[in-house]
């Protein structure tokens, strides 16, 4: 999970910036769900990714920096936080946004 703060006027352009990220780190073997979440006042922005494995996760690693580093640099968006966390309990539905 990372965490960006967003330059005011990022809106769109970062959504498409962050899509085209995911859309690389999909290419990594393993990843199972890929989100892009925007606060509601559009300052701050996470992208989630959950993996089938934490092997998997640490073998997109590199690749995964390189593409969110990319991502907001395109925006002028800052990195503020990357954090890994195991998931201990899900409850999901399927869904489709965007």
């Amino acid at each position: 999970m990372s965490t960006y703060e967003l330059p005011d006027d990022a809106g769109r352009d970062a959504e498409q910036a962050f899509r085209e990220a995911l859309r690389k780190i999909d290419e990594c073997p393993g990843l199972g769900e890929g989100m892009y979440l925007v606060s509601c006042d559009g300052g701050r922005a996470v992208t989630l990714t959950l993996w089938d494995s934490r092997a998997e996760m640490e073998t997109s690693r590199v690749k995964a920096t390189h593409v969110r580093m990319d991502a907001a640099r395109e925006v002028d968006a800052a990195i503020v936080s990357t954090e890994e966390f195991e998931v201990a309990f899900a409850l999901s539905r399927d869904f489709a946004v965007g």
